[in-house]
């Protein structure tokens, strides 16, 4: 399971449409299965982090963190477009990880914009000594009838 949510949505289009600020950065983080994300989300708040502190990772508009390679592409054959996240390398030690979101920089993290989810696809805990490697986390815009 994989979704922008609808704020996520609204910010993308003001930010196209009527010139709305971007956030300087965004933050990736990991949350546990207590509360599913879903299109209805609006802010970090809603959701449960893992019980580890420290674990988000700050990415950068306009840079390597969305590669050019395939970020940015169009799908003629799918009516799709397509932006993907670089591969996320996060330390454990990690509890109960299940979805991870993309969020906004607001100065305070409760607050801070949902725009993404994706699922883990299984609950996740990875030893101290381990690290936890996410890769192809993408946002895909399909037209449907």
């Amino acid at each position: 399971m994989a979704g922008f949510t609808n704020k996520g949505k609204a910010k993308l289009l003001r930010a196209f449409f009527q010139s709305e600020t971007a956030p300087t950065n965004v933050y990736v983080y990991l949350v546990t299965g207590a509360v599913t994300p879903t299109a209805d989300t609006n802010t970090l708040s809603q959701l449960t982090e893992i019980a580890e502190t420290g674990k988000e990772i700050q990415l950068s508009l306009n840079t390597t963190d969305f590669p050019t390679s395939v970020s940015g592409s169009e799908d003629d054959t799918n009516d799709s477009g397509i932006m993907r996240i670089k591969a996320i390398v996060i330390a454990g030690a990690i509890t109960a990880a299940s979805y991870v979101i993309l969020t906004d920089d607001n100065v305070t993290e409760a607050d801070r914009i949902v725009y993404a989810y994706w699922s883990l696809g299984s609950i996740r805990t990875i030893a101290a000594s381990e690290s936890l490697t996410i890769a192809g986390l993408e946002f895909n815009i399909l037209e449907t009838a």
